[in-house]
Formats: C-alpha cells, sequence, structure tokens
C-alpha cells in the first residue's frame, strides 16, 4: 500500500500542467585542457625560447618565427588540440552563479555555486573525472592551457511533467589541476542540453611542466626572453628635445632609428622604425615595411641621439605665477613641506605655470628660444663622468 505522502504526491503529479523551466549559469570560467607532451619539444622550445602564449594564439606563428611545428606542443593556434589528459568548458564551481526561472520568468532558485554545497534543497554534486598534473611519471611533460572567461555559459530548459524538485537537479563537474569547472547538468537522471550562452575571454595561461619524479613534483617551463636582434628603442623624447613634426611626402629622415610617427592614412600614432628607405615595424626578427601612402607624418628628436654626450642641457620647467616674482627654474628647485605643497624658492608662493616647449607651437618655440642652450661639451661631460660615479656607488 502506497502512504499518504505517496499518494498525494502521485495526485499532484496529475493535476500538474507540463511547463518548462529555464536554468542558467553565470560568472567566471572558461575552457580548460591538459595533455602530455612529446619531452624533445620541451628541449626545442627552452633553446629556441618559445613562447607559449605567442603561438597558442598565432596561427602563423611557425612562418613569422622561423620554428619547426612538428616540434611544438601544439599546433599554433589550436592549443585547446593538446587535449589527450582532460578537455572541459564550463563556469568554476567556486566563481558562478545558478538561477532557475519557471514558465512565468520567475526565479524559483537563485544562489552562488560555491553556496550550494552541502545545503538543504539544494542541487546534488557529481564529480565526472579528475586531473592532475602529479597522475604522470618522471620525465614525462605536461601542457596546461586555459582560456579564462566572463558570461553566461549554460542556458538549457528543463520539461517537467512533475513538480519542480530541487533535490533531483545535479550539477556535474571535472577538476582539472585542482579548479572545478560546472560542466553539465541533470534532472531526474537525464541531462539537459545546452543552449549554449556568451562569454567574454578574460585572459589565458599556457603552463608547460616536467615531471621531476614519480611523487608529482614537476619544474616549470620558463625560458628567457628571446632576443630577435631588433634595433634597440630608446626613450621618446621630453618636449624639449622633440623634434618639429615633418610631413613626410615633403621630407624624410636621415638618419635610421626609431621615430614617432602619424601613419595607416592618419588613423594611427605610434612608433615606426626608419631604415633609411623605408618605415616598418620589427617581428620576431623581420623588418614589415608600411607602405609610403599611408605615412602622413614623422617626428624624432632634435639633437643627434647616436651619443649621449650630444643631449642638450635640460631646460628650465617651471614659472612662479607671482608676477611680481616671476621666478623660473626647475620643478625640483622648489621647495616642498610636510603637506607636499611645493613653494618658490624665491617668494614662497605656491601657484606656478609649466613651461611649454611644444615644438609646433607658436609659444613652445618662443620658449626653446628664450630658455634652451645649445650643446656644451664641458656640460655634457661632467654629466657623463657624474653618470659613471653613481654607477660606481650604486655597485
Amino acid at each position: 500500500m502506497a502512504t499518504k505522502e505517496e499518494q498525494q504526491q502521485l495526485i499532484d503529479t496529475l493535476k500538474f500542467t507540463p511547463r518548462t523551466y529555464k536554468i542558467s549559469m553565470w560568472g567566471y570560467g572558461g575552457e580548460k585542457v591538459m595533455g602530455t607532451v612529446d619531452p624533445k619539444c620541451w628541449d626545442y622550445c627552452m633553446e629556441n625560447q618559445v613562447d607559449l602564449s605567442d603561438i597558442a594564439w598565432n596561427y602563423d606563428a611557425c612562418e613569422e618565427m622561423g620554428l619547426d611545428e612538428d616540434m611544438l606542443p601544439f599546433t599554433p593556434g589550436s592549443w585547446y588540440e593538446c587535449d589527450s589528459m582532460t578537455h572541459v568548458n564550463g563556469v568554476s564551481r567556486d566563481a558562478g552563479h545558478i538561477q532557475i526561472e519557471d514558465e512565468n520568468g520567475n526565479s524559483v532558485f537563485e544562489k552562488q555555486l560555491e553556496d550550494c554545497d552541502g545545503a538543504q534543497d539544494s542541487p546534488e554534486w557529481c564529480c565526472d573525472d579528475e586531473t592532475y598534473i602529479g597522475q604522470r611519471k618522471k620525465g614525462e611533460v605536461v601542457f596546461v592551457g586555459s582560456s579564462n572567461e566572463k558570461g553566461t555559459f549554460f542556458e538549457g530548459d528543463i520539461e517537467l511533467r512533475a513538480p519542480f524538485d530541487i533535490t533531483k537537479l545535479e550539477l556535474h563537474y571535472e577538476e582539472v589541476d585542482g579548479e572545478e569547472i560546472v560542466n553539465s547538468v541533470y534532472y531526474d537522471g537525464d541531462e539537459i542540453d545546452n543552449n549554449g550562452g556568451s562569454t567574454d575571454g578574460k585572459s589565458s595561461d599556457m603552463i608547460m611542466v616536467r615531471l621531476t619524479d614519480d611523487a608529482g613534483n614537476f619544474e616549470r617551463y620558463e625560458p628567457e626572453e628571446k632576443d630577435w636582434g631588433h634595433p634597440e628603442y630608446g626613450t621618446s623624447p621630453s618636449d624639449w628635445e622633440k623634434s618639429q613634426t615633418f610631413k613626410f611626402k615633403k621630407q624624410r629622415p636621415t638618419i635610421p632609428g626609431y621615430y614617432s610617427c602619424n601613419y595607416g592614412f592618419g588613423s594611427t600614432y605610434g612608433s615606426l622604425y626608419w631604415d633609411g628607405k623605408n618605415f616598418g615595424e620589427w617581428e620576431y626578427g623581420k623588418f614589415h615595411v608600411k607602405s609610403d601612402d599611408g605615412i602622413v607624418s614623422w617626428s624624432g628628436y632634435n639633437w643627434d641621439t647616436s651619443s649621449w654626450v650630444n643631449q642638450p642641457p635640460e631646460p628650465v620647467d617651471v614659472v612662479c605665477d607671482n608676477k611680481k616674482c616671476g621666478w623660473v627654474g626647475k620643478g625640483q628647485d622648489r621647495r616642498t613641506d610636510d603637506d607636499y605643497n611645493d613653494h618658490c624658492p624665491e617668494c614662497d608662493g605656491t601657484e606656478f605655470s609649466w613651461i611649454d616647449y611644444d615644438p609646433d607651437s607658436k609659444e613652445g618655440r618662443a620658449n626653446r628660444a628664450k630658455y634652451c642652450k645649445p650643446w656644451d661639451p664641458e656640460v655634457s661631460m661632467d654629466r657623463i663622468v657624474k653618470s659613471m660615479t653613481d654607477e660606481e656607488t650604486a655597485q
């Protein structure tokens, strides 16, 4: 004989009108893979100082960097295929949110996933798989790749012919290298189809390790940054040492080096390298020429940077706003009180104006003529001697 409670459940079920509930899970998570790699790849990548993040997203990495694709842990641009150990995509158990809505859009259950652990009237948890680096043996090489994302990872419909019961809901997850990723949902034993969601990539982690023993200890792949032999960029010029802006069609640089440019037919401002004939960019040891048609203007230094000896002395940069005082000097020469207020060394005033040295403005050119001094060999030599003395003292 059925109990009264079972009889009531049967009556409720018979009276129940079939309806559809919606389940959603969102928060932080992403795609995570783990796979074994031929140990030869470790030595090859270390020898060639391969940056795993560079090849993870660049399909043309082999051609651009001169690399042997067969000696890499994965095909460039396809890091997610290195998944012989595991491959999972979903929301993080400790950084996700779950919501269930009825047919009218009313929320019948909503919680942080981590708050569902062991709580009464909450979904059941089910671990489908556990994958760890330490499962491998000494000498083996393992790749762990992650695309970290934010957004909605699961949206599905629950077709019900009986009243909704939260205890019949199962959240399945896989544990990958210590991170629990919720990737599927079951209700009353049936898997719910994931209709998809929408996520935005936030970051990525590409890691390779080599097991040093059979106890799970490993060394991390950390190659030095490869020197591709690009010309050194150096610092950007201060306003007082910038050249005027030249129209590229009328005048071209005469000395190879980096220059501030307006290119892309005026859409881009940045640094380009002049090799004596063309402007371009260095990448992985190759010089990529920019079309002359897209170069609008360029500027550089107003002194010969082949040696720092040639640098003119730095001019004054502030003027006291007290017209009766009119002190002009360098900001570092002002007196600073206990409240971090700067004071004029002449009148003790606290209001100042910065001196404009923009080479493309009338005011800037006038200030250059008034305050900037030409190169002085004695001043330059004193600066070099002081710099050498400071370095020796630091050592």
